[in-house]
């Protein structure tokens, strides 16, 4: 017996209004997934650079990070994960990179569902079913969740796991001192989370000063006991084994840090403040940020420890906009628990309703459309789709890309061992850090030589003839200048063809992006020649 369509929309209003958190999860899914098939690529330079490739190195059996003699600037935790999942996979017959990077994006999708399911359990502990609906849904859809979601990004990576710690910590705190069980394993949350992400130890030192602000003094030993032994067991572990003492990476850190805190993106203190006020959409991130700020009763440990984190980055000259994301869902969680409580009593919002419903009309409108964009989107294509394409061509010996500027190959989707060779200008020349040497490859695995800026013909010239291994494939990047460049580039083979093979236009996202401010982001149009 078929249902009516009124039966069905009664019947999902039904589980709307009893199983909330099933629909929200339920539609958290269903973008994610969109998000894992066809958002193909790398958000960053770090989510392909730091992550991937190490992992990929290291089942090549060469090794990357392992032979320097400071640890890396990044989770050889998370990196090893990725390790342990092409190594599953190459026992079971899978190693394109195309399948690989699908399933890890499917992966990393199921295990973002659970950054929707703390966020709701979390307002449901602290309010009651109708907020926890309306968080969890802005968890699920807001716009770059999804999208960032499939990434491999650390700073996404470590919130569930964070989520996870502060949601044991309400409980604990609700339950009184006999759980030190949910003490402990709240501390070890934060553990696991501080080895994926060095910077969540400021929420750890939040909820720290909270804990003896109330002289919480058993739950403040068994939450230590539980960071402790989670950073030490894994963290303090993998840097007694590879380098020189237990965590001698977060002194690495932080030492490079403070030495090269002006050499990347800055910025003033206000600039995290406009950030998060563009991340959540405006004129609802205004709203967010004052509930988050009225809710700082309710919940003061998630509240602190979100201020903590905000203040540290505020203050600190490097300001990658990648770098707050970890607080954002606490905003959006105290945000819409202090929100939706001041708006009751708010005489001004109670007569302007239709205002309100205007706003969140507007707010929904823009962010369901860039959350299904960015879900669509293949980021980096003209980076990734070239190596793709040489990728298939069994007589590829080495490829020189040129362009203004040159970001670096991902030379994984290759899908065969290969060495990167950057020019950088006349007597400068030399494979970057930590790449397998001419003598350590056979014949068969290609070389990737990269020619951006203050080119000069005698300095890749010099590095084709040390390697001894001549480019028959070039990647030109741009379309400006575009015959002259490749006549340029002829002079490295006389007496021999070049000739088109094809050209790859890049993904609308970033055509957009190029349009808009063509200083920052450069025209990324690919045309791919053969040398006979």
């Amino acid at each position: 017996m078929s249902s009516s369509p009124a039966d069905f929309k009664k019947r999902l209003f039904f589980l709307w209004q009893e199983r909330p958190l099933t629909i929200v999860l339920g539609i958290a899914l269903l973008i994610r997934l969109l998000a894992a098939f066809f958002s193909k690529g790398y958000a960053f330079s770090d989510d392909h650079f730091c992550v991937i490739r190490p992992a990929q190195y290291w089942l090549y059996g060469f090794p990357f990070w392992l032979d320097m003699d400071h640890p890396p600037l990044h989770s050889m935790t998370y990196a090893g994960l990725h390790y342990l999942l092409f190594d599953g996979l190459t026992q079971l017959g899978i190693t394109q990179a195309t399948t690989k990077m699908l399933i890890a994006r499917l992966l990393h999708a199921l295990y973002s569902l659970l950054t929707v399911y703390f966020g709701y359990k979390i307002t449901l502990q602290l309010t009651n079913k109708e907020v926890a609906r309306k968080a969890g849904l802005l968890l699920a859809l807001l716009w770059f969740m999804p999208f960032l979601s499939v990434k491999n990004l650390v700073e996404m990576v470590c919130i569930p796991i964070c989520l996870a710690g502060f949601y044991g910590l309400l409980k604990a705190h609700q339950s009184g001192s006999r759980t030190s069980s949910l003490w402990f394993w709240a501390g070890v949350c934060f553990g696991i989370a501080f080895v994926l992400r060095l910077h969540t130890i400021l929420f750890a030192g939040g909820v720290g000063l909270v804990m003896l602000y109330r002289r919480q003094w058993l739950g403040s030993l068994w939450f230590t006991l539980g960071y402790l032994l989670a950073a030490a067991s894994i963290q303090g572990a993998i840097d007694a084994y590879f380098f020189d003492y237990p965590f001698h990476s977060l002194v690495s850190y932080f030492t490079y840090n403070a030495n090269n805190a002006y050499n990347y993106v800055t910025g003033g203190p206000e600039k995290f403040f406009f950030t998060i006020i563009g991340f959540l959409v405006p004129p609802i991130s205004l709203f967010l940020l004052y509930g988050f700020v009225r809710a700082r009763k309710i919940a003061p440990m998630l509240f602190v420890a979100a201020l903590v984190f905000f203040i540290f980055h505020s203050a600190f000259p490097n300001k990658q906009e990648r770098f707050i994301l970890p607080m954002l869902p606490l905003i959006v969680i105290l945000g819409t628990i202090g929100w939706e409580q001041f708006i009751v009593k708010s005489a001004f919002w109670q007569k302007r309703d239709k205002l309100l419903k205007a706003c969140w009309v507007f707010f929904w409108v823009l962010n369901l459309t860039a959350a299904l964009g960015l879900s669509l989107t293949y980021s980096k294509k003209s980076r990734i789709a070239p190596l793709l394409y040489l990728s298939e061509k069994s007589d590829l010996q080495a490829v020189l890309i040129e362009g203004q500027k040159v970001p670096m190959p991902p030379v994984f989707y290759l899908d065969r061992l290969a060495a990167h060779y950057e020019v950088f200008r006349g007597d400068e020349l030399g494979t970057l850090p930590v790449n397998p040497t001419k003598e350590q490859l056979s014949p068969n695995y290609p070389l990737v030589f990269t020619w951006g800026e203050n080119k000069d013909i005698v300095a890749i010239e010099a590095e084709i003839q040390q390697t001894q291994q001549r480019p028959n494939y070039l990647v030109l990047i741009g379309q400006k200048d575009l015959q002259s460049r490749l006549a340029g580039i002829s002079q490295l083979f006389p007496d021999q063809t070049i000739t088109l093979e094809t050209s790859i236009q890049p993904a609308l996202y970033d055509r957009i992006l190029h349009f808009l401010n063509p200083h920052v982001h450069q025209d990324e149009y690919v045309s791919i020649y053969r040398v006979e």
